[in-house]
């Protein structure tokens, strides 16, 4: 069997010969990014420096080939490597959670190995380890930096395929997320939070009105401007979302989650009316946001949801969190008999079908799924369909 050649950028055996008395060669093979393989040697006045010398040639020579990622590579360099390519890519609150995955668990932990040695079965044991004491989200987070860094990696040649594809799924512990609410106790849901002092005294209770009514995150809610809400037209268009960025405080960002959250759906009329008193109520403050804080500061998610976890007993549903609302709203719109592709344009979800999503075009089911959620607010029970 012929032996494997050497990949570009790589060298082969070092020589080391006395030429003349004190004085050394070191000389190996070297091969070029046109592939071709040239002789590199160094002199020095002993055998050490020789070798030094040589070695010193070849790291430069390597990263004229292959920019500066190696196979021994440590995956401290690599994160950081990484974490540079990110910053000028993706959110800041993305490049956030990422660098929490790599100053708390990847760089203490497993930071001194090379790119080489992260196999599947190292990286497995690994990101296990981190899901049992530093739990489940922790632990999904680590495991798509690590893959994000192993890609970086391909990319330059130092790996031939991303090891983090072999490892498996991180799976969370118990029941799988929210549970959505029955639709038969959707009006009791909507009542109690109506109705609910405490709610009301934060100004929460309309916000977690419009999510039932239409599906939106909890950070697309909190981002709702009043220059996206259409009256004319009983439509709402979701193009920002509420989010909290370490050092900057709240912020508007300009686009959602994925590249399908921004879209403009039909409302249901009874949120309409409810959007439209509160327009009237809150004029006088000059707020560009619908659901802004008691000062007309942006609101912040997770204070939401600790506002409704708090009062989710008092109201009747334990367990509840505002992605239920989400899945509730799904839930109601597949019982009235709309099609996936229609409910995944209404919630702005990015993944129905690869069929659904060749045949079907977006925003055509967003009258539709409004009718039926009017339908549902008024009674969720109700199956008729409105011509």
């Amino acid at each position: 069997m012929a032996r494997p050649r050497l990949p570009i950028g790589s060298y082969g055996k070092i020589n080391l010969v006395e030429v003349t008395p004190g004085t050394w060669r070191a000389r190996c093979r070297f091969r070029f990014p046109d592939g071709k393989f040239k002789q590199v040697e160094r002199y020095r006045d002993s055998k050490m420096k020789a070798e030094a010398a040589l070695k010193n040639a070849l790291v430069d020579l390597q990263s004229d080939t292959g920019g500066t990622i190696r196979s021994q590579t440590s995956l401290s360099c690599l994160a950081d490597l990484f974490m540079a390519d990110k910053r000028e890519r993706r959110s800041a609150g993305t490049v956030q959670t990422y660098q929490v995955a790599v100053d708390a668990h990847i760089k203490p932990d497993i930071g001194d190995l090379a790119v080489i040695e992260a196999t599947p079965e190292r990286l497995n044991k690994y990101l296990l380890s981190i899901a049992k004491e530093d739990g489940h989200g922790a632990a999904k987070n680590c495991r798509s930096v690590l893959s994000g860094m192993m890609a970086l990696a391909v990319r330059n040649g130092a790996l031939l395929h991303n090891p983090v594809a072999e490892v498996e799924r991180i799976e969370k512990p118990g029941k799988p997320g929210s549970e959505p609410i029955p639709p038969e106790r959707y009006q009791e849901f909507l009542n109690a939070v109506r109705n609910d002092e405490v709610l009301r005294e934060r100004d929460s209770a309309e916000l977690f009105e419009f999510m039932a009514a239409t599906g939106f995150r909890i950070g697309e809610a909190c981002g709702l401007r009043w220059s996206a809400v259409d009256f004319d037209h009983g439509r709402v268009t979701m193009s920002a979302i509420a989010k909290r960025i370490t050092s900057k405080g709240m912020i508007l960002q300009e686009y959602g989650k994925t590249d399908k959250s921004a879209r403009t759906i039909d409302v249901p009329d009874v949120t309409m009316r409810m959007l439209s008193e509160r327009r009237e109520r809150m004029s006088h403050y000059g707020y560009i946001l619908v659901f802004p804080t008691l000062l007309g500061k942006i609101r912040d998610p997770n204070n939401s949801e600790r506002d409704l976890r708090e009062r989710r007993d008092a109201l009747g549903f334990p367990g509840i969190t505002s992605h239920s609302l989400r899945k509730s709203v799904a839930t109601i719109l597949d019982a009235k008999g709309l099609s996936a592709r229609a409910i995944a344009d209404y919630l702005g979800h990015a993944k129905p079908s690869m069929t659904e999503d060749v045949y079907m075009g977006r925003n055509l089911g967003s009258e539709e799924a409004a009718v039926r959620m009017n339908e549902a607010l008024d009674d969720p029970l109700s199956t008729n369909v409105r011509g």
